[in-house]
């Protein structure tokens, strides 16, 4: 069993202009076999970069309101909503709201929190 503390996760701050903060939760470096997860934080008017995963990646919302574009259309997304994005499609996500945006996310197989770790260590 492995216990991780919100508070004592690593913190991965994006290189600027972007302000989102990341916390990987558990990942192989943590102790992980077979997922990644994390918290990321947009602030109001984050939007990342058009990208893609080479695994699976689910988002839940915890806080805030996104907008979630991808190959079927741009979806609004609040608290308590989730999406599923299979490999390798493209997706942009940005804070759409009024308020920070605060969401959970999964990749399995991991790996792709790797670039996380990297971009932290450019900044």
């Amino acid at each position: 069993m492995i216990i991780v503390k919100k508070d004592e996760a690593p913190v991965f701050p994006a290189p600027p202009p972007s302000k989102k903060v990341t916390k990987i939760l558990i990942d192989p470096v943590i102790g992980s076999k077979h997922l990644a997860m994390g918290f990321t934080v947009y602030p109001v008017g984050e939007k990342g970069a058009p990208h893609a995963h080479t695994g699976e990646e689910t988002i839940f919302i915890l806080r805030g309101k996104a907008k979630i574009s991808g190959v079927n259309g741009e979806y609004i997304l609040e608290a308590g909503d989730l999406v599923y994005i299979p490999p390798n499609e493209t997706h942009t996500l940005e804070n759409f709201g009024d308020e920070e945006l605060q969401f959970i996310w999964v990749y399995t197989p991991p790996g792709d929190e790797k670039v996380i770790r990297e971009r932290a260590k450019k900044h």
